[in-house]
């Protein structure tokens, strides 16, 4: 990952190096960041002067690119007994997903490269099937078998989720155009003439099952949520056709700027007339952040509309700026997007060590969304996409945030003197807040530095702004989170607690204390090997990290992977957290050697689970690496090993003795007769009382959990 982010940094250096600082000045005093509405001519005016900024190849877009590509207890949308279902960060958020089932049919994105011509000839999906379909198997029976495939109506774009309504009538897929969202993010006209599609399939009888209604809108997709049967979409659109001001023989110039509805976003229904999606009064800007053009659009979809006789129901907000990561509770949804402070000093790019993030909230009641206010907090989330909204958490009305801060070459460096309120001033060094004696919250400006920081907010009274409540580090609490020159990893919220991961050379899991939000804490923490890049509940006690296992480098002046130890196999941890005070790690399994992979490493998504009595299931689809190259002359921790197989791996979690027990994996390919199927990153599984489905590759395999029978398949 070092290597990833040092190779952003110097193609960062390019991009920007040309842009120009349109918002405030690094030595200015910075607002709160918050929202105020807009209308037609204050609109228009703005996007004229964002227009005529980005015209001159200036950029104005702030959050950071990604290593990944474009999407409280954890919880399952399957609502069936015996059946899991989508692996969810919060209990009654639905999140779009490859696969979903109502526990009796699945429903699946077929994301395979290649036609399924093996097996029996009754066997055979379709002859030369395409990958960019919804397959719906029965599971009924023995395996698996497919009663419908249903293609994207759409040539040029690709399904990318699926939503299962809560009386599972209807399956809503989506498909966008963009494939790389985050790779282009500071190439703002990429985002001009992007769409995303909803296709509303009636499944009340999934052998004929069909597309009823297609929903096409504006924009590229940032990410998307369900709660009972309303559809949340967090969208960017960047307008297209504005008049070219530099463009010779343009007499218009100086005129009044075109009507700014003309820019805002469109939608249609079945290839039909277009129709504004927002309006100009139903949008807000962001006064302190820098001119964008780019438009974020909060779009909440009716999905208990009869798509047999009536159109989709929408309603919708938009913001003009930048939008990274959504978070969503069963109350609010939240954007966040951080912001990238650069000074540019010849052909270089200075990034300032006070980077921050922007929080916008907009409860939601159904269709109806209403802005309640925004904050600026220190620090920032993160590269990997889907680990962002993990940042977060509400609870009890309070927004609980976990953010890390680091200067560009990856070391720490956050002063922990407060909030962002009032005013502060930046220097190249580092950021410097008011004076403060600890009254707001904050300690006193000699506290070590940390590298992460929790921040709680709360609604104001007004509700146009979000308030600090506490943060931690503090005056009575003055220990970092984190050593330096670590970095923020895993991280979740489970009641009035958070945990989080930090690694260098070993895994320190810090506990919070968050039962009284003025006055959080570290009540533990815990040094493992390793690091947990994924945190999953087990249960009261029990909480499950996964990642990889780490050797430390202990070569003079070198680094490892860039964090003092060099990653080995996937790592399951077992940690003991009835104490907070005194967290132990009770049971570990490493799986594979350096190069094995594991999708819930890519999304999280990728890990099933299900509760079965005193022992908990979990299925995890891994690519398996531990063959010796034929080169390799000896095996040092930096050896690469090459690929054995890929499958489900399955393991048995004994709450009662903490325990993890290894069940035989269902291997569907292996480096002699499958070597090309060898990454699981869009690999999923469903456990279905005794059974177990995987979808690899577009394709499934079955067998009983505790692999006493056959495998069937590929189906």
């Amino acid at each position: 990952m070092m290597k990833t982010f040092v190779a952003y940094l110097f193609s960062l250096t390019f991009l920007t190096a040309c842009a120009s600082d349109s918002g405030s000045p690094l030595n200015e005093a910075r607002s709160a960041g918050s929202l105020v509405p807009t209308d037609e001519n204050s609109l228009s005016a703005y996007l004229k002067e964002a227009f005529d900024q980005s015209s001159n190849g200036k950029p104005n877009d702030e959050a950071p690119p990604e290593v990944a590509t474009s999407e409280s207890e954890s919880a399952d949308s399957a609502g069936s007994s015996g059946v899991s279902g989508t692996n969810l960060q919060e209990s009654g958020v639905d999140e779009a997903d490859l696969i979903k089932t109502d526990g009796r049919y699945i429903y699946s994105i077929d994301k395979s490269e290649q036609a399924n011509t093996t097996g029996p000839a009754d066997e055979v999906i379709v002859e030369n099937p395409s990958s960019n379909s919804v397959r719906i198997m029965d599971s009924q029976g023995t395996g698996l078998t497919q009663v419908r495939r249903i293609k994207n109506p759409a040539s040029d774009s690709q399904l990318s989720g699926l939503y299962l309504t809560e009386d599972k009538t209807r399956l809503v897929a989506i498909a966008s155009q963009s494939g790389n969202y985050y790779g282009s993010w500071f190439y703002p006209g990429s985002f001009a003439n992007q769409r995303t599609d909803l296709l509303f399939i009636d499944v009340q009888n999934p052998a004929s099952a069909a597309v009823k209604t297609e929903l096409h809108i504006d924009g590229a997709l940032i990410s998307s949520r369900r709660t009972g049967n309303t559809l949340y979409l967090a969208m960017r659109h960047y307008p297209s056709g504005y008049p070219d001001p530099a463009a010779a023989g343009n007499e218009n110039q100086d005129s009044t700027p075109p009507p700014a509805v003309d820019f805002l976003p469109t939608y249609s229904i079945n290839q039909g007339p277009k129709h504004p999606l927002v309006l100009p009064s139903e949008c807000y800007l962001q006064p302190s952040a820098k001119h964008s053009a780019s438009i974020i659009t909060l779009v909440a979809v009716d999905l208990s509309t009869d798509t047999d006789t009536d159109t989709p129901t929408l309603n919708s907000r938009c913001f003009v700026g930048s939008s990274e990561a959504l978070y969503a509770s069963t109350e609010a949804l939240y954007l966040a997007t951080t912001r990238y402070d650069y000074q540019v000093s010849g052909d270089n790019v200075v990034y300032s060590p006070g980077i921050t993030t922007d929080i916008h909230k907009f409860s939601f009641d159904a269709l109806n969304l209403e802005y309640r206010g925004s904050a600026e907090v220190r620090g920032h989330l993160g590269w990997h996409q889907d680990r962002k909204s993990f940042r977060f958490s509400e609870k009890d009305g309070l927004l609980r945030l976990l953010t890390f801060a680091e200067d560009q070459w990856g070391t720490a460096a956050v002063d922990d003197e407060g909030p962002i309120q009032g005013g502060t001033v930046e220097t190249s060094e580092r950021l410097i807040a008011p004076p403060d004696d600890g009254s707001n919250g904050g300690p006193p400006s000699t506290t070590r530095k940390s590298p992460v920081l929790l921040t709680i907010l709360k609604e104001d009274p007004n509700k146009t702004a979000l308030q600090q409540v506490a943060q931690l580090p503090n005056k009575n609490h003055p220990e970092p989170i984190g050593l330096p020159g670590e970095k923020l990893y895993a991280s979740r919220f489970i009641g009035d607690r958070a945990f989080l991961v930090t690694f260098r050379v070993t895994d320190p899991l810090y506990i919070l204390d968050l039962s009284k939000p003025t006055d959080p804490f570290v009540a533990g923490s815990l040094k493992v090997d390793g690091y947990s890049d994924y945190l999953h509940p087990i249960s009261d006690t029990l909480l499950l990290g996964v990642g990889k296992n780490a050797i430390p480098d202990e070569r003079q002046g070198e680094t490892g992977d860039g964090r003092g130890a060099w990653y080995q196999g996937v790592k399951l941890s077992l940690i003991d957290i009835s104490d907070p005070g005194h967290p132990r790690e009770a049971s570990k399994i490493v799986l594979g050697k350096r190069g094995t992979e594991a999708a819930v490493l890519r999304n999280h998504h990728g890990l099933t689970g299900l509760l079965s009595g005193d022992t908990y299931r979990i299925a995890l689809p891994v690519s398996l690496h531990e063959r010796e190259g034929s080169q390799t002359t000896s095996i040092k921790p930096w050896s690469y090993y090459n690929y054995s197989q890929a499958g489900l791996y399955r393991f048995d979690i004994s709450i009662v003795n903490q325990t993890i027990t290894e069940i035989p994996p269902l291997v569907v390919s292996d480096y002699n007769q499958h070597p090309i199927g060898q990454n699981v990153d869009n690999d999923r599984s469903v456990i279905m009382g005794d059974n177990v489905h995987y979808l690899h590759w577009g394709q499934f395999w079955s067998q009983d959990w505790a692999a006493q029978g056959a495998i069937t398949g590929p189906r």
